[in-house]
């Protein structure tokens, strides 16, 4: 970007240029909650045509800015206060900033020179001027999070400029203090920016690389059961057309990371998730591989199943961050590279000459992948009062429409509703618990429903979580969105139980009542009803006929004695 001087308007306080740069840049909306150090930046940008959605708490605000970002590939912007309205958001800010998403965050400091010293030296007490003094740049220093800090109101415009274009490829805070958004600028305003950021380029891998994997590739003595596993960075390049012709002219299986969850859909040879969500036939056949061809995929324990799922393959990942390679498991060849790129030229050096193989690709195989029934091997333990929440899922899977918008809180239900609840693209597809915390599933299902409006969202929640998150219900019933809550109430911390049990020690501390959801949910004046029974169901059916455009919650409950164990 130039660093040449640009004209503002004369008397332009701060936070109108930073308005102004935020409607410029085609921002849609802010989800946030108001405190005195952003409610004048706020109202000025409703007043530029920017919509303001009011929430309940600052940690669901940035979760709906990361589900907005995660299912449109656009920028989600979230504003907090400082200080305490930033130590309440940080949960979701650093989820966010591990999943990678394209977030900016705008929250208050106290003054320019507080947040300097503040970078050089951590205050044990607050300063006498800022009572809610917080040590925001220093938390999110030792985070590894970006930010950007206009130092004067002359700048603050292009600066925000600055912030936003980084959000396109991470997680950025704009941090803009009380003096610079509240200071006045007279006449020509000095454009420069005191953040730089270097202009990405895609990553085009060494073509001696590419030609090496080729040579393995072709040498069917050692390789001839190849898997193609996509992960993250595959999705965010648009690997998949380049990926999918590699495993026809490999012979090779398709299978996902969590993230890329779906990317092989309707692809004859796709296992679907590799790791601790396999199903029982991807669960067989991964193990079968002599050679795993990883793209943008990080091999952490959750995806290997603790590194037990390739005990006699070699593996060759294709990462564009060096550090990935050998990270969790060992690699034989790191290929630092986008992934699109090094797949694409992967491809071309094959058809090049000529290779094609069978591999893996029998009717066999084909038919074991195609026959598999999600409800194959369950014996159904509902009761008269409690369903079997493997059965839940399966029905609901089964009642809702093809193309739905599923997020997923974390906990003890993710387990079952990431196993049995599908979709048919990886944008359709929002797990924010990167950084493991449990209660942002309202918060990034409202952001979802947000980005994209008239679409059937679900987030699958559990108890515990909703509590955390009940305020936030309002917030969609206000806004009169289409989403289907489903609790999995089991009355406890469903995954506390697990660890607890797995160590011989008693579970009881882990579990405690809970409140008619449907009852709460009422009141706030979303549709409601408890289910206990797959019968109780036909209420979500009865809902997508009506096209609601208010919420329902689905107050499941569920036996506790159905437990889904990972390492």
């Amino acid at each position: 970007m130039s660093n040449s001087l640009e004209a503002v308007t004369a008397n332009m306080a701060g936070y109108e240029m930073v308005a102004d740069a935020l409607a410029t840049a085609g921002v849609e909306c802010i989800f946030g909650l108001l405190g005195d150090d952003t409610g004048p930046l706020v109202l000025a940008a409703t007043e530029r045509g920017i919509r303001y959605v009011f929430v309940r708490h600052e940690n669901q605000a940035v979760a709906m800015a990361d589900g907005y970002s995660r299912v449109t590939g656009r920028v989600g912007v979230a504003t907090v206060t400082g200080g305490p309205g930033f130590s309440n958001a940080i949960t979701a800010i650093n989820t966010a900033h591990r999943g990678g998403s394209r977030v900016c965050v705008l929250i208050g400091t106290g003054s320019v020179a507080e947040d300097d010293l503040e970078r050089t030296r951590i205050r044990t007490t607050p300063p006498a001027n800022w009572l809610k003094y917080f040590p925001q740049s220093a938390m999110l220093d030792l985070l590894g999070i970006s930010t950007v800090k206009p130092g004067k109101a002359a700048s603050a415009g292009r600066e925000t400029r600055i912030a936003l274009d980084q959000a396109g490829r991470r997680t950025v805070v704009l941090m803009l203090a009380r003096d610079v958004l509240q200071e006045t600028v007279s006449g020509e305003g000095d454009a420069s920016a005191t953040a730089t950021d270097a202009v990405a380029t895609v990553r085009r891998p060494d073509p001696g690389q590419i030609a090496t994997v080729a040579d393995l590739l072709q040498e069917t003595w050692a390789v001839n059961r190849p898997l193609i596993l996509a992960g993250r960075g595959a999705v965010a390049s648009g690997a998949a057309s380049a990926l999918r012709r590699l495993g026809e002219l490999t012979g090779a299986l398709l299978a996902t990371t969590l993230h890329a969850n779906a990317i092989f859909h309707g692809d004859p040879y796709n296992l679907g998730i590799c790791g601790t969500y396999s199903n029982p036939v991807a669960s067989e056949l991964i193990p079968q591989a002599d050679c795993i061809l990883v793209f943008g995929a990080g091999l952490n324990t959750l995806t290997t199943y603790m590194n037990t799922l390739f005990p006699k393959a070699m593996i060759i990942q294709v990462d564009t961050d060096e550090a990935a390679f050998g990270r969790f498991v060992d690699v034989e060849m790191g290929v630092q590279a986008d992934t699109r790129v090094a797949a694409e030229m992967l491809v071309a050096e094959l058809e090049r000459r000529g290779h094609s193989a069978d591999g893996f690709r029998a009717a066999a195989v084909r038919d074991a992948i195609a026959g598999y029934r999600a409800s194959d091997g369950i014996k159904d333990k509902s009761t008269s009062q409690l369903i079997d929440p493997r059965t839940l899922m399966i029905e609901l899977d089964r009642a809702l429409p093809p193309q739905r918008i599923v997020c997923v809180d974390g906990g003890q239900q993710a387990r079952v509703a990431i196993r049995y609840i599908h979709v048919e693209r990886p944008e359709n597809f929002v797990q924010a618990s990167d950084a493991g915390a449990i209660g942002l599933g309202i918060g990034t299902a409202i952001g979802a429903a947000m980005g994209r409006p008239g679409e059937l969202v679900v987030a699958a929640i559990g108890d515990a979580s909703m509590m955390m998150s009940l305020g936030d219900l309002e917030t969609a019933v206000r806004l009169r969105l289409p989403i289907l809550v489903v609790v999995s109430n089991d009355e406890a911390l469903g995954s506390e139980v697990n660890f607890l049990a797995e160590h011989g020690l008693s579970s009881e501390i882990a579990k405690t009542p809970s409140p008619s959801f449907a009852a709460i949910a009422s009141a706030m004046g979303a549709r409601a009803e408890t289910i206990r029974s797959p019968g109780d169901l036909v209420v979500v059916e009865r809902w997508l006929r009506e096209q609601s455009s208010v919420p329902l919650v689905l107050d499941c409950r569920v036996n506790p004695e159905i437990r889904v164990h990972f390492p």
